[in-house]
């Protein structure tokens, strides 16, 4: 995705929200120089609401999200090289114990900058999927 490097992040919308926080629709996305491969989207509507996200091509390089028609029109994406695919992550006390949620990615039009939050069958793609190998 390419933006002007600013410490205001970039901003997106998901105009349905996240899964739980629906009434929230403005985002912004900043990727920390040191913090690879984390990154943080911080609600605009209410700043101290933030989630940890990451790419999940770096722990599982065969990750791939089947978007349906309808979910690949909403977001009007032409080609899979204008989708940003992002996973929201926990971090419990113990950070090596760190997990990503593969059946809820975030995918988002990076020429649009309009995202949906995709529900996927967790019999296939784990909601704790270990960000470390033990």
């Amino acid at each position: 995705m390419t933006s002007p490097a600013t410490d205001d992040g970039i901003l997106l919308s998901f105009p349905r929200g996240l899964l739980g926080f629906p009434q929230l629709t403005s985002f912004r996305l900043f990727e920390p120089s040191d913090g690879y491969p984390l990154k943080f989207l911080q609600a605009v509507e209410q700043p101290e609401i933030s989630f940890v996200c990451m790419d999940p091509a770096g722990i599982q390089p065969e990750y791939a999200v089947p978007l349906a028609e309808s979910e690949a029109e909403e977001l009007a994406i032409a080609s899979p090289s204008e989708a940003l695919v992002l996973t929201l992550v926990v971090i419990p006390e113990d950070p090596r114990r760190m997990t990503t949620n593969l059946a809820g990615p975030l995918v988002v039009n990076t020429r649009t900058r309009t995202g949906l939050q995709v529900a996927l069958p967790a019999d296939r793609f784990p909601l704790k999927f270990p960000v470390f190998k033990s």
